[in-house]
């Protein structure tokens, strides 16, 4: 198959999934009920909501500053533009392209920093401190929560954590020892000729590029402090959704529906993660007892407002950068075959 191919075929699973869910959450859905809480909702509550969506997204920015400082002080302007402009992508292209978007991005604005290496940086602040981050706040909500949670999803988060704290090591140890990772890695793939196994140490050591925060104390403690603000923020942006339609929730639904939504968006759908990020939101809200019909209305806010503003938000950035979609999709799948 080739890679136009997998490019379709994945376009067309995930255009699928969308459509089905969709279906799913539109199915017997009373549209009176549906357009009354639309259209009684307060929206001024979306003003302190597109402020939180905005702010998180310059920490986020932030964040990056100290995972890239080993390799080189990079402007925060560059920074920010890379992070919006890899956001924005992951709404408006297929195939989750966002996070190759981001490396493609910093790069081009900063030669010194390899693609490789902002991949690095990224890999591991989604895949482990996001996670980890998450998976904490998922645990204080279990606990604190009056809602009945059952125990194979207290089990289920037991375990993830633990994965987790596996990658933490492995990263750990990829960015305190990136030869000896490369030598115990090609010594079980003895089968690769030479000539694969050097091309594999190379990518290594490239990559290794990006963890080298992981060496400094400092900096890992920084960069957790960065990101458990970063999904407090975004747990605490909900809320003001909830308070549009006049949800009487606990502060805890805010952050069940949080993790319940990042877990739900990493399923293979439309892009801007359409059907299944409302999927997500919806069962979140009726956990805790809301109606079908508002707990949809309220899915399809969150998602439009958080959509809106991290779209136009990249577009600003990408023009300031004077990029285009077409080049930074092509960037991004270039290094996506690549990798």
């Amino acid at each position: 198959m080739t890679a136009r191919q997998r490019k379709y075929m994945y376009l067309l699973i995930g255009l699928t999934i969308s459509v089905v869910l969709l279906w799913f959450l539109f199915r017997n859905v009373n549209f009176a009920d549906l357009y009354s809480a639309l259209s009684g909702a307060n929206y001024y509550w979306l003003i302190p909501n597109a402020i939180f969506i905005v702010f998180t997204m310059y920490q986020r920015a932030y964040r990056w500053h100290f995972m890239v400082a080993p390799i080189k002080k990079v402007a925060f302007s560059n920074l920010i533009a890379a992070t919006c402009i890899g956001f924005m992508a992951n709404n408006v292209l297929p195939l989750r392209l966002g996070e190759f978007v981001r490396a493609y991005s910093l790069s081009s604005q900063d030669r010194d920093i390899s693609k490789s290496a902002s991949l690095a940086n990224i890999f591991v602040e989604r895949l482990v401190f996001d996670l980890i981050a998450l998976l904490l706040i998922f645990g204080l909500v279990l606990t604190v929560s009056p809602v009945e949670f059952d125990d194979r999803m207290k089990l289920g988060l037991g375990l993830t954590l633990c994965v987790a704290l596996m990658g933490i090591v492995s990263m750990l140890v990829l960015g305190h020892k990136p030869d000896q990772a490369g030598r115990f890695l090609t010594r079980y793939l003895f089968f690769l000729p030479d000539r694969a196994k050097n091309f594999i140490k190379t990518i290594i050591m490239k990559f290794s590029e990006g963890l080298a925060f992981l060496t400094d104390l400092k900096s890992v403690l920084w960069v957790s402090v960065q990101t458990l603000l970063i999904w407090v923020l975004m747990g605490l942006s909900n809320w003001f959704v909830f308070k549009a339609f006049g949800f009487d929730l606990p502060l805890d639904a805010s952050f069940y529906l949080l993790v319940v939504v990042s877990v739900s968006i990493l399923v293979p759908s439309s892009p801007g993660f359409v059907g299944v990020y409302h999927a997500g939101a919806v069962l979140s809200l009726m956990m805790y007892g809301i109606s079908k019909e508002e707990a949809l209305s309220c899915a399809i806010v969150l998602h439009a407002t958080q959509y809106l503003m991290v779209t136009l938000m990249g577009f600003y950035f990408l023009k300031k950068e004077h990029l285009t979609l077409r080049t930074i999709e092509e960037g991004a799948t270039s290094e996506l075959d690549a990798s």
